[in-house]
């Protein structure tokens, strides 16, 4: 057989085992169960494994990793990013009002404000940059924040063996009383101003409503993004309404004193100005009345559903804080906490409710051993709408 060439692998495979074969013969210390390389009881040219030295495998886990609340959430809230993201039933919601928002803002910044910045002042470009992105970052902190949903509690047997009170009534800090009533999806008396959304599936804390815009429920924690939005989107439409006008006039300007139709042939000259300036318009018909109506809320410590469910008159509002303390409870009071945290079991979940103990309230309505039962199935129709 030829030769294997100088430095080929199959050549130096063999000059190591011809210079491993005498080392293994003269070393005193070796173990008997050493055995040279092609001697022994393997086959030539093979060396034996030695099992005896080998630690036995590792036996099979049987301990399963407990699931974390994002995987056996009961809510109709979807998760994103191994739960990093929370969003409302409606994602696809969030993402289209995000476009509705975001494609107008390019045709703008592209084939309208540099006309009016290069004539009156580049504030203009910095203007219609930053401000539509503020708007799209409230929006999207408003359908991906925790609305302050209620901890679901497991189910408890009435105390004493009676009929549980449909309604309690709870004193607030500013000594003025409440009437909450029991959730039966939740096992709870509802948190004063808490509803149970019907589409989230879950009890949320100072429910405002549920935004098909947003595609989730605002309540106390995102509350505030949601006003960042609407009244953000409301004056983004008026600065965009305003700065179209003012490419119209330029392009008017450029025109000669005695063109005929020298308004019509401005407009045919931005097209651009003109289709933006008519979605901006049908947008700010929207959003300024609902940018009117929420400050209206924002002035009188009302949120929507109770606006419509009650209707609190300033005296009888019993979370009216004056004007001033409203305002600052919207806009500047701390959101807070979340009483969940998503990528975490169950065991290690912050407990910020609390129970209390049902024998020690004030019943405002007991209707017995039957009204109790009667309550408690139409608590839990009422509850889930």
């Amino acid at each position: 057989a030829p030769r294997p060439l100088e430095g080929h692998p199959r050549r130096a495979r063999s000059d190591a085992r011809t210079a491993a074969e005498p080392l293994a013969r003269r070393d005193p210390a070796a173990s008997p169960d050493t055995v040279a390389p092609g001697e022994g009881r393997g086959p030539p040219g093979r060396d034996l494994i030695d099992f005896s030295t080998m630690a036995p495998p590792a036996a099979p886990s049987t301990e399963r990793r407990e699931p974390r609340i994002f995987e056996t959430w009961e809510g109709n809230d979807r998760f994103f990013c191994d739960g990093r993201c929370m969003t409302g039933p409606s994602p696809g919601s969030l993402a289209g009002t995000c476009a509705l928002v975001l494609f107008p803002s390019v045709v703008f910044n592209a084939l309208v404000v540099p006309d009016v910045a290069s004539k009156y002042s580049l504030a203009f470009t910095v203007v219609a940059i930053a401000w539509p992105l503020w708007c799209l970052g409230c929006l999207v902190a408003a359908g991906t924040t925790d609305p302050g949903i209620v901890r679901r509690e497991p189910y408890r047997p009435p105390p004493e063996g009676r009929a549980r009170a449909r309604y309690r009534e709870e004193r607030l800090p500013n000594g003025k009383s409440v009437t909450v009533k029991w959730n039966d999806t939740c096992n709870l008396y509802q948190p004063p101003r808490a509803h149970h959304c019907s589409v989230n599936d879950n009890c949320i804390d100072k429910f405002d409503h549920h935004c098909p815009w947003v595609g989730t429920t605002i309540g106390r924690r995102n509350y505030r993004p949601f006003l960042g939005f609407v009244f953000g989107t409301g004056i983004l439409c008026v600065f965009v309404i305003a700065t179209c006008a003012l490419q119209i006039k330029i392009k008017y300007d450029e025109l000669p004193a005695d063109t005929q139709s020298r308004n019509l042939k401005a407009m045919g000259k931005a097209p651009a100005a003109m289709i933006v300036l008519f979605v901006s318009f049908l947008g700010f018909c929207f959003v300024g009345v609902l940018s009117c109506f929420h400050a209206y809320l924002v002035a009188t410590n009302q949120t929507t559903y109770e606006n419509f469910r009650d209707g609190y008159s300033w005296d009888e509002n019993p979370y009216n804080k004056g004007l001033v303390g409203n305002c600052l409870e919207a806009w500047c009071s701390r959101a807070p906490p979340s009483r969940f945290r998503f990528r975490k079991p169950a065991r290690q979940q912050p407990h910020l409710d609390g129970v209390a103990d049902e024998t020690n309230v004030e019943v405002v309505v007991d209707g017995g051993a039957d009204g109790g039962a009667e309550g408690g199935a139409e608590g839990g129709a009422e509850g889930g709408a």
